[in-house]
C-alpha cells in the first residue's frame, strides 16, 4: 500500500482537533498533508482534504457551524460525536468506554485527569486511533505484518470506529452541513477505510452491518 501508516496518522490528528475544537484552524496542516498525500489509493481522501482546505473558514465562523451540527442541531437532530449514541443508543454506555479504556491500557495512553469528555467522544477516538498508527509506524512503516500495534488498529476499528462511523457520517450528511464539515465527514470516512486496508479489517458488509459508503474521489 502506497499510503504510509504515520501519514494517516497526521492526517487523524488533523481531523481529531476538527471533531473536537470548535476554533481549531487547520489550513496550514491541510496544506502540508496535501503535499505529502500520493498513490492512487490515497486519492479519494486527497481530494476530500482539498474540499476542506478549499472551503476553510475563519475560525469563529467554523465554531457556530460546529455549535449547530453537534452540540445543539437546528435543522434536525443533533449529530452527537459520541461513540456510545450511534452504537448503543444513549451516552456513556459501559460497554463501550470500558473496552475503550481497555485499548488506551494496552497502547499506554493517558488522559488528563481534567479531561471532561468521554474517551468516545469522536476527536479522541481519533487520537487513540492516530497514536496506534504512529506505532505501528514505528514497527513497520509499510503497515504490513502482525504485531501488537497491528492487533490494536483492528480492534479500534473493527470495535468502534468503523460502527460510529457508520451511524455518524450518514447523520452528519442529512444535517445539511456547510462544505467544511461536509467534507470532514466524507475525509473520515477515506481515512477508516485506508486504516481498515493496512490492517486488514473486513469491510462492514462481512461483519454485521450495511456497508459504510465507500470513498469516491472528489468532484466525481
Amino acid at each position: 500500500m502506497d499510503v504510509r501508516p504515520g501519514t494517516l496518522a497526521e492526517v487523524s490528528v488533523l481531523l481529531s482537533d476538527v471533531f473536537l475544537d470548535p476554533e481549531t484552524d487547520v489550513k496550514l496542516r491541510l496544506k502540508a498533508i496535501l503535499a505529502t498525500l500520493s498513490g492512487d489509493e490515497a486519492q479519494p481522501l486527497k481530494g476530500h482534504l482539498q474540499e476542506m482546505f478549499t472551503s476553510c473558514a475563519e475560525p469563529s465562523l467554523q465554531a457556530v457551524e460546529y455549535v449547530r451540527l453537534f452540540l445543539h442541531g437546528d435543522r434536525g437532530p443533533t449529530v452527537h460525536p459520541y461513540e456510545s449514541v450511534h452504537t448503543c443508543g444513549r451516552l456513556m454506555a459501559p460497554e463501550c468506554l470500558e473496552d475503550l479504556r481497555s485499548i488506551m491500557r494496552e497502547a499506554d495512553i493517558r488522559l488528563r485527569p481534567d479531561l471532561s469528555i468521554p474517551p468516545d467522544h469522536l476527536g479522541l477516538e481519533l487520537e487513540i486511533l492516530a497514536y496506534v498508527l504512529a506505532g505501528l509506524n514505528d514497527q513497520s512503516p509499510s503497515g504490513a505484518g502482525a504485531g501488537p500495534w497491528a492487533d490494536l488498529l483492528r480492534r479500534l476499528l473493527g470495535s468502534h470506529l468503523l460502527p460510529f462511523a457508520q451511524g455518524f457520517v450518514p447523520k452528519l450528511e442529512a444535517a445539511s452541513p456547510d462544505p467544511y464539515f461536509a467534507a470532514a465527514g466524507a475525509a473520515l470516512r477515506d481515512l477508516l477505510a485506508l486504516c481498515s486496508r493496512i490492517g486488514g479489517v473486513p469491510g462492514r458488509a462481512e461483519a454485521d452491518g450495511p456497508p459504510l459508503p465507500g470513498p469516491t474521489v472528489a468532484g466525481g
